[in-house]
């Protein structure tokens, strides 16, 4: 691979496993949950308030580089959200039993529940230079004995911003996704037998506390996080009486679950959360799908829908309990230029409802980072992996036109023009706006997936620039570059460059046509024709 070693050895560079042995945070270590103290297990002993700050230079080095020579806009952008994440860094102390070491969410002096998770999904590309994973331990540690777990708590003291029966307590339930998404991406799954009986007694709190006697799920404005969407009430259980996103949020919750307990080798966890999805996808299908209208509503308390039109329809989709009839109708409302096809996609209200704001003004059209990858992850769940590549460039092109001019990412955006959302967004969110340009710009831009429990990489090569990865680590140490030529065509031959210290098979998506190989240590040069 001689373009992409050149490239390497004309970097002054220390050695990789060299800056990150100088690390007290050891990547290769297990990393769980372990009591209740402030102490991680991503730092040895004795040096949690002696950890070094590298330089960015360093960290930089160290995560996963993207190769994309006809976007440096992407790649500033790329590594200008590493640099924030970094500094947004926080501690935790002996008065709020935090995790030494965490991600935050870059909001305000409070960690919440889907903001950490969603900034897990790209901070699990950091390979040992940032805390990823073990920033759930958070939530973990302050899990009530009933079960319960707060969305929101309190950086000052660890406790929770709101009583548990308030109807802003609970957030999304993430947690088994961004977990069993993390064993995929690192390989690692010491954590797996160890958390799944907390991730199941949070689901028994909420289905035996926030499930009514129909079988649907409730919560509030804020506990959704659209927190003034016209479809309910901020800080009210009701309207709506029956959440479609709650329902299909603790379907994914029990997706995953039940892959976790697969792993782990508890059939009995396994069995009883695939009974739990299946009964939700069997209500959500009956009770909320419009087939007139080829959408999924929110309910009324008498059955009959509420007919917002919001993003939180699609997250039926990422649960995996729509059919193909289903998908092809949600589909062509993310195609519809009257409602969600935006300048900037995805829109959180349509634009063809009366309260939608063009230049987002929060939940009344905005586009946030979470929503996005709600909806590209359902796609993907789904087979379409070409209209999630769409979205992702549409929204990674926005947020880049945004960068050039102020020089930072933003917590949301306006669906109309290329500006932050007005009013109240806020600048360096990262946070969870950095799983656009990392994540996504990895996943769906580029279309690599690693799969390290299994030694496959899937590349979904829906593009003909010449793009790549150089550093993905695959586990153990291990890591791979790979680099796929410029091509006239989709359907011309490819040929792709490979290099790295790992055996893994290689499964190519063209959209059309599906390419397998096997990718040997040290370097090759595949082709597919």
């Amino acid at each position: 691979m001689n373009d992409i070693e050149k490239k390497q050895k004309d970097k002054q560079t220390i050695n990789r496993r060299e800056f990150i042995s100088t690390i007290p945070v050891l990547c290769c270590l297990p990393q769980v949950l372990l009591g209740t103290d402030t102490k991680s297990r991503t730092v040895s002993e004795g040096d949690e308030k002696n950890i070094p700050s590298p330089e960015i230079q360093k960290l930089l080095l160290t995560v996963p580089e993207p190769i994309l020579p006809s976007r440096p806009d992407l790649i500033e952008m790329y590594r200008k959200c590493w640099e924030i994440g970094w500094r947004k860094t926080e501690r935790g102390t002996n008065k709020n039993g935090f995790t030494d070491w965490y991600i935050d969410a870059a909001f305000d002096n409070r960690i919440f529940q889907w903001d950490t998770c969603f900034s897990i999904a790209w901070a699990k590309y950091s390979q040992g230079v940032l805390p990823n994973i073990v920033s759930l331990d958070n939530f973990y540690r302050k899990q009530h004995p009933d079960g319960a777990i707060s969305g929101v708590i309190r950086k000052t003291d660890g406790t929770d911003d709101q009583p548990k029966d308030s109807p802003w307590f609970t957030r999304n339930n993430l947690f088994s996704w961004i977990e069993y998404e993390y064993y995929l991406t690192t390989g690692d799954g010491s954590r797996l037998e160890k958390i799944l009986p907390i991730l199941v007694k949070y689901a028994d709190w909420v289905r035996a506390n926030r499930r009514h006697a129909n079988g649907h799920y409730f919560w509030s404005g804020w506990s959704s996080g659209m927190d003034n969407s016209t479809r309910s009430v901020a800080d009210k259980f009701y309207p709506p009486y029956s959440w479609v996103d709650y329902d299909a949020n603790e379907a994914l919750a029990a997706f995953y679950i039940a892959k976790i307990a697969e792993v782990v080798g508890d059939q009995k966890i396994q069995k009883e959360f695939e009974k739990r999805h299946s009964e939700l996808k069997i209500l959500i299908n009956h009770e909320m799908w419009c087939e007139k209208d080829g959408f999924y509503w929110d309910l009324d308390r008498d059955g009959t829908f509420l007919k917002k039109k919001t993003v939180a329809s699609f997250w039926p989709l990422w649960a995996r309990i729509s059919d193909r009839n289903q998908v092809e109708k949600l589909v062509e409302h993310l195609n519809d230029s009257k409602s969600f096809a935006r300048p900037h996609r995805i829109p959180t209200l349509a634009a063809n409802e009366v309260h939608y704001a063009p230049e987002g003004q929060y939940w009344l059209g905005g586009v946030w980072a979470p929503t996005n990858h709600m909806i590209v992850k359902g796609l993907e769940a789904n087979g379409e992996n070409v209209l999630a590549r769409e979205i992702v460039v549409n929204h990674l092109n926005n947020m880049a036109i945004v960068f050039q001019a102020t020089k930072t990412v933003w917590e949301n955006y306006s669906p109309e023009f290329p500006k932050p959302g007005k009013p109240w967004a806020k600048s360096d969110f990262v946070g969870w706006s950095a799983v656009g340009p990392i994540a996504q710009l990895i996943e769906f831009y580029i279309g690599i997936k690693i799969n390290v429990p299994d030694k496959n990489l899937h590349w979904d090569l829906l593009t003909t620039e010449g793009v790549g990865i150089r550093n993905l680590r695959m586990g153990d140490g291990k890591y791979l570059d790979l680099f796929v030529e410029e091509r006239n065509s989709l359907s011309d031959t490819i040929f792709i460059i490979t290099k790295g210290t790992c055996m893994c098979k290689l499964i190519v998506n063209t959209g059309t046509r599906v390419f397998n190989a096997e990718i040997p240590v040290g370097e090759k040069r595949i082709t597919f024709s």
